[in-house]
Parts: structure tokens; C-alpha cells; sequence
């Protein structure tokens, strides 16, 4: 079930024009692509989008919003 915050948190990123990410695109955007060229789908969902600390999807359009991504990767690299 969605809580009224996040209700809020996903339809002001929608107005603000916040981009959203599908899991394919999460992928390359982490550089998650298989040595063929193949974006790595299944790696990026059983590895990365189940860390408790990554963001959290989207429940109705499955996607994420690409300003979380963008701070959970850079907060990934300085504790790196």
C-alpha cells in the first residue's frame, strides 16, 4: 500500500518534470551491461534495487526517479 507521502513525493516529481528510469535504463545508467553488450536486467534487480538503501520504485509505473539514483550512486562512491 502507498502512504500519502509517497503519494505526494511521486506526483510532485512527476510535475517537476523529475525523469523516471525503467529498470533497463537503471542498468545502463549504472553500467550494467553483460560482456556481449546485453544490458544486465536481472543483475541490476536481484543485486542493486533490492539494497534496502536503493531507492525505492515507483509501485504503479515500476521505475525510479533518476535524482534518487543519482544520489544513491554518489553516496555509493564515497563510501567506496
Amino acid at each position: 500500500m502507498i502512504d500519502r507521502d509517497e503519494t505526494v513525493t511521486m506526483i510532485a516529481a512527476l510535475v517537476a518534470g523529475d525523469p523516471w528510469l525503467s529498470a533497463d535504463a537503471c542498468a545502463v545508467y549504472l553500467g550494467m551491461v553483460k560482456p556481449d553488450g546485453k544490458i544486465n536486467r536481472c543483475g541490476f534487480l536481484e543485486r542493486v534495487a533490492c539494497l534496502p538503501d536503493f531507492p525505492k520504485a515507483n509501485p504503479v509505473t515500476r521505475s525510479w526517479k533518476k535524482s534518487e539514483v543519482d544520489d544513491w550512486s554518489r553516496e555509493q562512491q564515497r563510501s567506496a
